[in-house]
């Protein structure tokens, strides 16, 4: 057998090798899916200290832990109408992708004052006085505080995809 012929045939042998166990890693896509979106929002329990981050951040979480097993409900619910009415029995779950899920409802996002995750911070506020020569409010300086915001409510978005 020459040389060249042996090369080819190593590389075919290589190439029939590396297909099949590729094909063997990946799992074949369903051919129909039905995708559904659900929302859930729970309210935040306050902590009993709410002057700082750790219990306030715990409370957040624990709405969030909460949120989430109900919004997936909510997306299988809907899923299970859409097959219903689309003649298609609902299967296994496909895909899960979590969508942003904000303590400050839908519109505001992430970000309170104080950035992302942060419930509580230092405020500053102007100090005026009213100027005794000319009447009006003059600034004179600032004032430093310490502050901290609980969010009322947690918003949890899923969208699910289902074989069907």
């Amino acid at each position: 057998m020459g040389r060249s012929r042996r090369r080819c045939l190593i590389a075919a042998l290589a190439v029939s090798v590396l297909s099949v166990s590729t094909a063997q890693a990946q799992s074949p896509a369903p051919d129909r899916t039905v995708a559904a979106t659900g929302a859930a929002s729970v309210k935040v329990i306050a902590p009993k200290d709410r002057t700082h981050e750790g219990p306030i951040h715990a409370a957040v979480e624990s709405a969030e832990a909460k949120a989430l097993p109900r919004a997936i409900a909510e997306a299988r619910s809907k899923a299970t109408e859409l097959a219903r009415l689309s003649g298609l029995t609902l299967g296994p779950i496909v895909a899960i992708s979590d969508g942003p899920t904000s303590p400050y409802g839908p519109y505001i996002g992430f970000f309170s004052r104080f950035g992302p995750d942060r419930f509580c911070g230092t405020v500053r506020t102007t100090v005026f006085k009213k100027s005794k020569t000319t009447g009006k409010r003059v600034r004179v300086g600032t004032r430093s505080r310490h502050l901290c915001q609980i969010p009322s409510t947690v918003v949890s978005t899923v969208t699910v995809t289902f074989a069907a």
